[in-house]
């Protein structure tokens, strides 16, 4: 008789932690900090950014973000354009700038 309270028990504890979770990071995605924190970090990390140019051009770019002077997907878009680009090289980066400037010029944004 204890069983199939123990485990329904069991599933609505696990069920409460999945929401609990599901909310948790839903909530921190909708922060647009929280956003421009990990796109920082998804930038700086993915392209391989060691130059302070580099870095200087990812910060123009996160500020541009923010600002929503530069729309984000075109910045994720490029990012993934130039990771699956540079795919047999080590430095995606260049590829990523100059995407992402020729993009951007597309529709009448200067970086």
């Amino acid at each position: 008789m204890f069983a199939p309270l123990r485990s329904r028990r069991g599933f609505l504890m696990s069920c409460a932690a999945a929401v609990w979770l599901l909310v948790k990071r839903v909530s921190a995605e909708d922060t647009p900090g929280a956003q421009i924190a990990d796109l920082k970090d998804q930038l700086e990390k993915g392209l391989r950014a060691r130059r302070p140019e580099e870095f200087a051009f990812i910060a123009r770019v996160l500020q541009m973000v923010d600002e929503g002077t530069l729309p984000l997907e075109l910045v994720k878009g490029t990012f993934q354009w130039a990771r699956k680009k540079a795919d047999l090289k080590k430095y995606p980066f260049p590829y990523f700038e100059q995407a992402l400037r020729i993009r951007a010029k597309r529709i009448g944004i200067v970086i």
